[in-house]
């Protein structure tokens, strides 16, 4: 038996003996059914309302719709890739099981692979599930064949991801290989100046707004093929054949669906073999640079006579402050933290500056409705994000050292409040500042552009609009605490005090049972807004009084049920505390 099949095998038993057999853990495991196929056939039902809805009363168009789909994908690409990059540095470079194998005698790149692919599936499982329930809601509305399902889940989504793990696992290779001669603080800042200008470029070459002004000029016939409008620099990039894929398999092309799979699956399998070859020539070289880069972080944190040291003394009382210190210094000596944070906050600013200068001008109600609504509940799915990353493992993190919380003349309870607040103010902050940035267009005049770039006019948004969006900024605080409290509470119940890596702990199946109960919230967020808005909306056409009463109701139902989800959240978070770890 290889060393693969060895530590394959290893994993299964894992599976199978390492949770225990008692009435808990059963009715968690039924709880955990319920969620996942209840969000399953959730996703099958949203999935199949949105492609109708959009194709059928906003009547975007089959080409328009799947170039949403593309820049949806392309932000899906470079989630997964980033986090790929952060879990395999904390896999392949600070874990203590690789330190052991490294000393058998074991091939570095036996070791490589196995760590590689445990990242790749580990993290994986919820995301083949929620696109298989997707693709099945969008199936359904074309009544497409069965052989798309199998092609798109095997031959498409999963190549797709695959892909943007090795080019993840490539870059950080050759980050790790530069980092013996190059400043290594100098290569993150350049690596998330990169992705940050990656970005930015990307949307400003297949600028949305632009291509909606473009298509439009041509309606009814929205469902014509308007590739030339694509950018050549788009075209070469793999979330773009994907949508081409897609588009294609709905237009009865097959021949083009033919070509773009097999320019994916070669893509992918040539980069997987040029990881490899990367991994065979430099990964034990790189994990020696790492130890260097190690004990120069430890040695640069050693800030005596900061505000933060432990000698300084605060208006707080003791025991708020030690908590207070620990949780920073715990936070800022994990590269694998700061680092995400950095990323994430970074991806966030760039959208923000998209949104807060939007200039598109809409004709139809349901249009600026819809497009209200995706900036509102993207704004929500951004702030779950950072709540479910840094909030959901927090209690986790205490690892071993529980035990000395619990034995302290401290509350297990102050403990978690103190914790929360933490995260709750940082995100409540946050949100406040998004929810204005992103309605910035509905509240000042603005300039927008019309069908030459030389024809504008400037517009100011009517008193309905800027109630909408008033509503909208009151509102967001209360659903940033609902969250926050889901995801750190549920934190609690499912903590793991012996999984170090905060990222493993933010993928694993407590986690995502906690993100699909947050996504059924945002669906309920989006259910209660949708009819108000389009409501608002028209009466700013017709020029209407904007109707109060509305609103009234809208901040009784998202209230109501925020209020029971932070009151069960907190409670089960709490009483899971007294087990006995």
């Amino acid at each position: 038996m290889t060393f693969l099949h060895i530590l394959w095998f290893k994993n299964l038993m894992f599976w199978k003996v390492s949770s225990k057999r008692d009435v808990g853990m059963v009715v968690r495991n039924v709880g955990s059914f319920i969620v996942f196929g209840s969000f399953a056939v959730g996703s099958f039902y949203f999935s199949n309302f949105i492609t109708a809805y959009l194709l059928e009363n906003v009547r975007i168009g089959l080409f328009l719709f799947h170039r949403f789909i593309g820049m949806l994908l392309f932000v899906f690409f470079v989630t997964i890739n980033l986090g790929n990059m952060v879990v395999s540095f904390s896999t392949l470079y600070r874990s203590p099981e690789v330190d052991f194998l490294l000393t058998s005698p074991v091939s570095y790149l036996n070791i490589f692979v196995i760590k590689f692919l445990d990242n790749f599936f580990y993290s994986s499982g919820t995301l083949f599930m929620v696109g298989f329930s997707v693709l099945l809601g969008y199936g359904y509305y074309f009544n497409l064949p069965w052989h798309f399902y199998l092609l798109m889940m095997f031959g498409v989504l999963v190549p797709f991801m695959f892909l943007a793990a090795c080019i993840a696992v490539i870059v950080l290779l050759l980050l790790m290989k530069l980092a013996s001669k190059v400043n290594f603080r100098l290569l993150i800042s350049g690596i998330v100046l990169f992705y940050i200008s990656q970005i930015y470029f990307y949307f400003q070459v297949s600028s949305p707004v632009h291509l909606v002004q473009e298509v439009m000029k041509y309606y009814p016939y929205v469902d014509l093929y308007f590739g030339t409008l694509d950018p050549m620099a788009v075209k070469i990039l793999p979330n773009f054949w994907v949508s081409e894929i897609m588009y294609f398999y709905v237009t009865n092309n097959f021949t083009a669906v033919t070509g773009y799979t097999s320019l994916l699956v070669l893509s992918t399998a040539g980069l997987f073999i040029f990881a490899l070859a990367i991994a065979d020539a430099v990964f034990y070289s790189t994990w020696i640079t790492s130890l260097t880069i190690k004990s120069l972080t430890i040695k640069s944190l050693e800030f005596k006579n900061s505000i933060f040291s432990f000698g300084k003394r605060s208006f707080f009382s003791p025991q708020v402050e030690v908590i207070l210190k620990k949780e920073f210094w715990q936070f800022i000596r994990e590269p694998s933290q700061w680092i995400h944070f950095v990323v994430m906050m970074a991806l966030l600013l760039i959208f923000l500056s998209s949104v807060s200068s939007l200039n598109i001008k809409l004709e139809t109600p349901e249009l600026k409705a819809v497009v209200y609504l995706v900036v509102f509940i993207f704004n929500i799915f951004l702030i779950n994000s950072l709540a479910l990353r840094f909030g959901f493992p927090m209690m986790s993190l205490e690892g071993n050292a529980f035990w000395t919380i619990r034995s302290t003349p401290v509350t297990a309870a102050k403990v978690y409040w103190i914790k929360f607040t933490v995260v709750v103010v940082f995100l409540g902050i946050l949100s406040i500042i998004i929810s204005w940035l992103s309605n910035i267009p509905y509240l000042y005049i603005r300039k927008v552009v019309g069908e030459q770039p030389w024809m504008y006019s400037f517009i100011e948004p009517s008193d309905t609009v800027k109630l909408l969006s008033y509503s909208s900024m009151i509102v967001t605080p209360l659903i940033t605490i609902t969250l926050v409290s889901l995801n750190f509470g549920l934190g609690s119940v499912y903590s793991n005090f012996i999984e170090k890596n905060p990222i493993r702990i933010a993928s694993s199946q407590g986690a995502t049972m906690t993100f699909l109960l947050s996504v059924v919230y945002l669906v309920f967020l989006l259910g209660v807004y949708y009819f108000p808005a389009t409501m608002l909306f028209t009466a700013e056409m017709k020029e209407l009084q904007p109707d109060w009463r509305m609103l009234k109701i809208i901040f009784f139902a998202i209230g109501f049920p925020s209020v029971v989800i932070i009151a069960i959240s907190h409670t089960v978070g709490i009483r899971s505390l007294k087990r006995d770890y």
